[in-house]
Order: C-alpha cells, then structure tokens, then sequence
C-alpha cells in the first residue's frame, strides 16, 4: 500500500496546471485494492500515468498475472473507471430506477424491457455490467489455472481455500468469485477516492484544521517514519477526527436500502414483507439535533471528550452501514485514507484552485462524486516546516 501512495504522490509540485485531485485519488485506490483484491498491479498510480490514459497499464514481472494478460487488465480497468466516474453518476437517469423507488414492484419489468433498447441507460448500465463481467471471469478463469500463485491477495485466499476443501465448491462458485472479487473493487476504489479527496478539499479551506493535523503529523516522528497499523489506530486521534467529520460533511453513500424480510413495524408504521426500506445517511449526518451547525467543518465534534461527543445518538453517525450487511472494507479504507494523507502532508499543503467552483458540484448515484473534480494546487513543504 505504502509503495503506491509513494508512487502517485512524486513531484506533485512540479506540475504546471491544476492537479485534479479527484482523478489521482481514484488512480490510487484502484491500484491499492487491485493488488488486495486480484493481487494485480494495475500501474495507474505511476508517475508516467499519472495524467495519461490507461493504454500504458503493464502488469509487473512479480505479479501473479503473467504480461500477456495485459491487454485484459486495461479493457477491464478502463470499463471500471468508466463504471465508477461516469455510469454510477448517470444513474438518477434509469427510468427504472427512479420507478422503483416510487412503485418497487415494477421496477424490475420495466428494466428488462428498457435494458433492451439502445440508448437508455437501464442499457448502458446492462452493456456496462456484462462487459466487467466478461473481463473480470476471465481474469478469474485464468487465476484458477495459475498454480503458482500467492496467498496474500482476497482472489488468491478464495481460490486456495476452494481448493483445499475448506469450504464447498458449490459456495464459492466461478459466478459468486467473480461478483465478490469485483464488489470490492469498486467499494474500494470509488469510495475510498471520494473521502480521501473530500478530506483534502476541506483541510485546504480551514487553516485552523490544516495547522493541527500537521503538528500531530510531524510529531509522529522523521518523514520515512512509516506508521504501522497499530500507529494509525493510536497515535493519531486528531486525524480521526479530521476523517470522520469530512466523512461526515460528504458521506459517500447518502442512501441505503433494505428489504424488509418479515412484516415490521418501524415509527408506527406496519410494513409488509418485502417492503424496500431507505435510509437517508446523509439527512442523519447532518441533523442538527445530533450535529449542531451541522454546516461547519468542525472535526473537534469527535473529541471522545467533547460534550456533543457523550451526548449524540451511537446511530447518527453510520457512514459504512451498521449490523451484519455493514461495509466488511472499513478498516481497510480508513487504514489507506489515514496513510496516503500522513504522506501527503508530510510533504505537501494543498490550496484550492482559483479554476474550481465554490461550492463544489455533486453528482448523486449509488455513491457521491464531484461532478467537475477537486482541483488543487500543490505546495512542497520546507524542510524546517517538516
């Protein structure tokens, strides 16, 4: 994880135009989890990459996919990119979609029929889904014929636990591999760079924020001092902070739904089994009664020891979900988010570029993202200030 970071964050200074945060962040993260999902170096986050398209993506000489799979890992990456930064955007435009939040039942007819008419988008995102899906088994189908592979990768671990007759060949399934392998991907690539580049938008804008995160940063110790994974979770508390109210200000998934699997009743309400339940995330983040000027960028709200802190609902607060269908990814996201911002900050401030509008654009999908990008622009930190 660590070597990416490294990798996409080299001589962002030296750039001449405005760096588009946004789209670094999603290279970034698609790297990470590429190498924890298929244990596949997908080389987006290289320096020569960093403002080109995906042609040049090369697999190295240590992966467990062989050179001449190349060419697939850049269809199949160029279709998640699209998937992540353009399809999930366009969502709000399947008619479908927008029926079956309002008369649920219909929904899936009205899906098969529109998936079959060029142009809309219930068949963009068909087209889409069975072209990654056609990629990502064929990147499976040739890693369960790859008996050399390793055993550090979420792919891998499947795969020999298959094998082993650890669990049943009829749970993990090719179908079911391929859907889980690639559920994490994109969990853990587009929300991932949201966060991350909703956090630096925000700490540019709040000088007050910037000045205390840096202290702690730097009081952590020398610049190659890597945190380990017990480091993150004790010895920056601010940062914490820092995180969860930007998570807070921008959650990433504004909307869950869940299907009522036996008849309940919630606030007096009787509903029926099978009744699709949302949850609006991003109206509880920002209830005043939980969040007072719920505007304000405020990280000290999460003080353990703050007042507001002891007083708040433990449920207003759930930006990966809660119970058994929670984001099984948090640790790992927030462990990345907390390492790439260390080494960011360790060496750079970051401004608002004077090209980038105020406030900032949304689109909303299954998942939030800026509609223009975060531009930035980087300054390289002093040797006396670091």
């Amino acid at each position: 994880m660590q070597s990416f970071i490294e990798s996409a964050t080299q001589n962002l200074d030296s750039q001449t135009k405005d760096i588009v945060f946004s789209n670094l962040s999603l290279k970034l993260a698609t790297d990470v989890i590429g190498q924890a999902a298929f244990g596949v170096n997908f080389g987006l986050s290289e320096p020569h990459s960093a403002r080109n398209e995906i042609e040049s993506v090369a697999v190295n000489k240590d992966d467990v996919m062989s050179a001449s799979a190349s060419n697939e890992v850049t269809d199949f990456i160029n279709q998640h990119i699209y998937s992540t930064t353009q399809l999930k955007m366009d969502l709000s435009g399947s008619f479908s979609i927008i029926l079956g939040l309002l008369v649920p039942i219909l929904q899936e007819p009205f899906r098969q029929i529109l998936k079959r008419i060029p142009g809309t988008m219930d068949w963009k995102i068909e087209h889409t889904n069975k072209n990654l899906g056609g990629r990502l088994d064929e990147i499976v189908e040739k890693r369960m014929n790859d008996r050399t592979r390793s055993s550090k990768d979420f792919l891998s671990l499947i795969l020999n636990a298959r094998e082993s007759k650890a669990v049943s060949e009829n749970v993990f399934t090719p179908e079911y591999i391929s859907a889980v392998t690639y559920e994490h991907l994109l969990a853990g690539s587009a929300t991932t760079s949201f966060t991350l580049s909703s956090i630096v938008y925000l700490v540019a804008a709040h000088p007050e924020v910037e000045k205390k995160l840096l202290e702690e940063i730097d009081g952590f110790g020398s610049i190659d001092h890597i945190p380990t994974s017990q480091d993150l979770h004790d010895k920056f508390p601010y940062l914490d902070q820092v995180i969860k109210e930007a998570m807070r200000i921008y959650i990433v998934s504004p909307l869950v739904a869940r299907e009522t699997s036996n008849e309940v009743e919630i606030g007096g309400y009787l509903l029926p089994k099978g009744t699709w339940v949302w949850l609006a995330l991003g109206v509880l983040a920002k209830d005043p009664k939980n969040f007072p000027e719920p505007e304000k960028f405020n990280p000290e709200r999460f003080d353990p020891n703050c007042e507001e802190m002891k007083q708040r609902h433990p449920y207003a607060f759930i930006p990966f979900g809660i119970g058994p269908r929670a984001c099984i990814g948090q640790k790992f996201s927030i462990q990345e988010i907390k390492l790439s911002l260390i080494h960011l900050y360790r060496k750079y401030l970051f401004r608002h570029s004077p090209n980038m509008e105020n406030p900032l654009e949304l689109e909303y999908g299954i998942v939030l993202n800026f509609k223009h990008g975060v531009k930035l622009r980087a300054i390289k930190r002093t040797p006396r200030s670091c």
